[in-house]
């Protein structure tokens, strides 16, 4: 997490925000998951099982939509031979990692 959902501070790595001291445990933990699915993912295509692969993905995407998670989901349909869908999630994770998708 870069920054606190609540009041937009920059995350210091702790458990609570360190300006609004929201509780940020939960949210941490839903990104811990899906890290999580990410590397079962990763694990899953490395051993063939495809359609682990990319229920995998698709749980770490649903969980936390992050170019990571969406880098996860294109290579299980590229795997998979779903091209377009690769390309589709390829450009959303282009689209999401520009200087304008931060401002």
């Amino acid at each position: 997490m870069e920054r606190c959902p609540t009041c937009g501070a920059r995350h210091a790595g702790g458990p609570s925000c360190h300006r609004c001291r929201t509780d940020l445990g939960q949210v941490l933990a839903i990104e811990r998951a899906a890290a999580r699915h990410r590397r079962q993912a990763v694990a899953a295509l490395d051993r063939g099982a495809r359609a682990a692969a990319r229920a995998h993905a698709g749980r770490a995407c649903a969980l936390h939509r992050s170019p990571e998670s969406l880098t996860a989901l294109a290579l299980t349909a590229l795997a998979a031979g779903d091209f377009p869908a690769a390309l589709r999630l390829w450009r959303e994770t282009r689209a999401g990692s520009g200087p304008s998708a931060r401002q």
